[in-house]
Formats: structure tokens, sequence, C-alpha cells
């Protein structure tokens, strides 16, 4: 549910800095909005839930022990994750290619694991097969639109600063 919500604050973030600064390129500000708090917000409330509550994010996703290594490795993941997406607020241009190849080789690769274990263990939990599995597939895809948009609209690769840190 937190990655739908910050989904929703970064539209209407996003809509609301084009409207206020309609000379700053729109892909820009989009892209921000979603590395910011898609990625970034919401993948440290991931990585939360798996240190604090990991017997029943382990329970949600099809495993029967939530106190194994692998919460923590988990919520590791998603901290870095979530680190260099907030990072992407002051760090730019190439900063954002490295942060969507990162997000999208861990999620892709989530979201083969869930595709697997759905497949092989007909693993129909929640959170194997639900909005995870979802999130992981699409996210990286929402990314890139953005970004290929972005860079498009700059005619290089590295995207041109569209929200300055002073508001």
């Amino acid at each position: 549910m937190p990655t739908v919500i910050a989904v929703l604050v970064a539209l209407i973030g996003a809509f609301i800095q084009i409207r206020r600064h309609p000379d700053r390129p729109a892909a820009d500000i989009h892209l921000v909005w979603w590395l910011v708090a898609v990625v970034g917000v919401a993948s440290v409330l991931g990585a939360a839930s798996h240190i604090f509550d990991g017997a029943n994010v382990a329970e949600q996703i099809g495993y029967t022990r939530g106190d194994g290594g692998f919460q923590w490795e988990n919520a590791m993941g998603d901290l870095a994750i979530g680190v260099v997406g907030i990072m992407a607020y002051w760090f730019r241009g190439h900063f954002w290619l490295c942060v969507i190849v990162v997000l999208s080789i861990q999620y892709w690769g989530d979201a083969a694991g869930h595709i697997y274990f759905w497949v092989a263990e007909d693993n129909t939990k929640p959170y194997n097969i639900g909005i995870p599995l979802w999130t992981d597939l699409l996210l990286p895809i929402v990314m890139w639109v953005l970004y290929l948009l972005s860079w498009r609209r700059n005619g290089d690769a590295v995207p041109k600063a569209a929200v300055s840190t002073s508001g």
C-alpha cells in the first residue's frame, strides 16, 4: 500500500510543480518526483517493514519463517535503493541513470523470483503475486520511459536540473 500512496504523491506533487513552474521540463519534474517518492521513500518504508515486521511480511510473501537472514538482506537492498532514490533530488544526470539501472536489476530480479515461486510452488500469497509483483515489473518501465523522455528532450544523456533545491 505505501507504493500506491507514493505513486499518488509523485503524480500530485509533479502536477503541482509543473503548474507552478511551467518553464521547467515536465519529464524531468516527473522523473525526480518518481525517484524520490516512489523509489526513495517507498523503498525505505519497504526496508522498515522487512526489519520491523519480518514475520508478517514473510507470511504474506509465502514463506513460513520471517526471522531468517533473507529479511535483513531484502531490507538492506530496499534501503540502498531508497537512499539513492532520495539522493536523486540533489544529484542529477548520470546519477539518475545509475539509480534506474540498479532499480531495474533489483526489481526485475525480484519479479522473476515471484513468478518462479508462483509457477513452481503455486505460491499465490498476496505479496508474491499481488502489488509487489506488479511494482517489480512496472516501476522500472515507468522510470525508463521518464528517463528517455527527459534524455530525448535534452538531446543528451544528462537530464538537466528540473527541480531546484531552493523550491
